[in-house]
């Protein structure tokens, strides 16, 4: 879109090497304000790109000498340089119009090079880039901030309308809109203010979206970002002089963008409140059921065998069934066919050594494997097994273990378990959950969703009402079987997600003050916080969700590792800085390859005093919990000894940390 210029154009060609800038894919000297690009393999067609784009604030891109720089040599070395692999002129043609519309909405939001940006403004300009060419212009922003300052018909200037609405042309002319980009956006936006003045209020095109655009058009912008400082060497130009995205400009795309797992994510105190209303209703059930069912089967052989019994009680053994589908799936992370798949001959071990669960990895590994389960999953496993006793089953039939005897027909019946998912879910009230705006809203499960209850539970597992499965989980490590868990690819992909949405939920909490969190951590990501906002105030509309992630950023790449424990949220990172600084190695002590924390010999006496400590609520009622345990075991000994001053002196410390904590939550 060429504008008329009123002052000379600077050249970025003076004092560059041009000889250096010359490529056989480039049809145009270097110099010229409009290259001509073609393919270097192939035959694809001749590509056009124009420097003399208009910027937001009306002047051409030619005349902002420092993003003029800047614009040229990115888009000569994003093919020139050994950054990335492009051969066809399409493609470089996408990364350049890319940089055009960045130019635009750099200056749309008031800066005039490359240089000046900080990670909080590159994130913050991904996150909204994330929603099109508008988020990355601010196209539809500048109408609407521009347009709500008339409040009346008549105080809108006749330039600007067409009667009594507001012509689309004239708005772009007069806020140097870009006339090609982000048009459907910007008409939206004028048509819901001259609605607004007639009375009406309709929703934008703009406001309507919650859905990000692909990864692939992310990461276009994220890769221009990312190349602008790995190409650093090479431009001479003002550029970015730190890493952008420490994940990569991929993953990055990927975390803003929309993948093609459409699988719905259920809130995790949902999956958590399913968790737990299995662990109850099979611990209070699940005996008398097996109980109820040896009886009737005991009649079966005699003459005042009653079918009824029977169609009473599958009602109850299905839902048995049910409970132990969503613990086995939810501490085996397994595919609904594996878990159909298991064997009733699955399990090995004891309460004292532990429980292990041999399981079939399909999709990977394609081979029988065990993992450590915990003994509430080996009790489910014991009660399924009730319902098909070894003397009543015909030798032909498989051995599978979700199967159950009917004892009207004589043959064992497959469980609908996997089909009674919602109907149990109901039962235990985890069918809906409430969302922020009070209304409750109905949620369908389905069994892929299965998949991240054991991230679920790793991650939220110390938050809300879940004292049953607290209890059946108190001796049992969770971090073992999430080691075994994530040898799966596709399991680690979930874990990964989850981890990250845990850190998310987090900044958001700390973000909107939805939950204190104290401790040296703590401290300072309160203390981020109020710099976030500071460094957003007065430009743009703080929005709880975008300061999230930007305070979740700068976790990352501070490489802050979240590790929820019962009495801490700990934040070390994996790292040699951070072994050196953890106070639980300074108990421990570490070697020379050592890296982040030794978490067996942390505790509520040893994290307090971490740096890398983030304490809430729950924490102090772990520690509230431990101190009444020892005070109680206290009393009982009364004796002196060695082990009872050990206890006095535990009493103390956790005394002094529950007061801290009590005072600062």
């Amino acid at each position: 879109m060429p504008v008329r210029l009123k002052v000379a154009v600077p050249t970025p060609a003076i004092g560059l090497d041009l000889a250096s800038r010359r490529r056989s894919w480039l049809m145009s000297t270097y110099e010229d304000t409009v290259w001509y690009v073609d393919d270097s393999i192939g035959e694809g067609g001749r590509q056009r790109i124009s420097y003399d784009v208009q910027m937001a604030d009306g002047r051409s891109l030619l005349e902002h000498a420092q993003l003029y720089s800047s614009a040229k040599e990115i888009i000569f070395w994003i093919r020139a340089g050994n950054y990335t692999n492009i051969n066809d002129a399409l493609r470089h043609k996408q990364y350049a119009d890319t940089v055009l519309r960045l130019c635009y909405g750099l200056t749309a939001r008031g800066h005039k090079t490359f240089s000046s940006l900080t990670s909080i403004e590159i994130d913050a300009i991904c996150e909204e880039a994330a929603f099109g060419i508008d988020g990355l212009t601010m196209a539809s922003k500048i109408v609407k901030t521009e347009l709500e300052r008339y409040a009346s018909w008549s105080a809108v200037p006749d330039n600007l309308k067409s009667g009594q609405t507001f012509s689309v042309k004239a708005v772009t002319s007069a806020f140097n809109l870009p006339p090609t980009w982000a048009k459907t956006e910007i008409a939206s936006e004028v048509a819901v203010a001259s609605a607004r003045l007639d009375g009406k209020l309709i929703a934008s095109v703009a406001d309507a979206k919650v859905t990000p655009i692909t990864v692939q058009n992310i990461q276009l912008v994220t890769q221009v970002f990312d190349a602008l400082f790995s190409l650093r060497h090479f431009m001479d130009a003002d550029t970015i002089r730190f890493r952008p995205f420490p994940e990569g400009p991929s993953q990055r795309a990927f975390d803003l963008g929309r993948t093609t797992d459409r699988t719905p994510v259920p809130p995790p105190e949902l999956a958590l409140g399913l968790i737990e209303g299995a662990v109850k209703h099979l611990v209070r059930n699940g005996d008398q059921v097996a109980v109820d069912f040896k009886a009737v089967l005991a009649t079966r052989d005699g003459t005042g065998y009653d079918k009824s019994l029977f169609a009473e009680l599958k009602q109850r053994i299905e839902a048995v069934m049910t409970s132990a589908y969503i613990l086995i799936a939810a501490f085996t992370a397994r595919r609904t066919e594996e878990i159909k798949m298991l064997q009733r001959e699955c399990l090995a071990g004891n309460d004292g050594y532990g429980w292990w669960m041999k399981v079939y990895i399909e999709k990977t590994e394609r081979r029988w494997s065990w993992m450590p389960v915990p003994s509430i999953v080996a009790r489910a496993v014991r009660l399924v097994n009730a319902f098909q006793p070894e003397e009543t089953r015909p030798d032909s039939e498989a051995d599978f273990l979700f199967r159950y005897l009917n004892t009207t027909t004589r043959r064992l019946a497959p469980s609908n378990a996997e089909g009674e998912i919602n109907s149990f879910a109901r039962s235990v009230g985890s069918h809906e959950y409430a969302n922020d705006n009070g209304p409750k809203i109905p949620w369908k499960w389905n069994t892929r969703q299965f998949r991240r209850f054991f991230a679920v539970m790793f991650f939220y597992r110390y938050r809300g009402k879940i004292q049953t499965l607290a209890h059946h989980l108190r001796h049992f490590d969770l971090r073992m079987t999430a080691d075994y868990v994530t040898l799966d690819a596709e399991n680690e992909a979930i874990w990964t997600r989850e981890h990250y949405r845990f850190q998310v939920n987090i900044a958001k909490e700390l973000v909107e003050g939805r939950r204190t969190y104290t401790g040296a951590m703590g401290e300072r990501l309160n203390k981020l916080v109020g710099r976030v906002r500071k460094a957003f105030e007065g430009s743009v509309t703080i929005v709880s969700e975008k300061m999230a992630l930007v305070l979740m950023r700068t976790m990352k790449k501070q490489s802050v590792v979240i590790e929820p424990k019962a009495w801490v949220t700990c934040t070390c990172s994996r790292d040699r800085a951070g072994c050196v600084k953890a106070a639980c190695r300074k108990v421990a002590g570490f070697g020379p390859n050592d890296v982040g924390p030794d978490f067996a010999s942390a505790g509520p006496t040893v994290c307090p005093d971490c740096p890398f400590a983030l304490f809430s609520e729950e924490n102090l009622g772990f520690i509230e919990e431990e101190l009444g345990a020892i005070e109680v075991g206290f009393a009982m000994d009364g004796q002196p000894s060695m082990f009872a001053e050990l206890q006095a002196a535990n009493v103390i410390l956790l005394s002094a940390v529950r007061d801290r904590l009590k005072g600062a939550l």
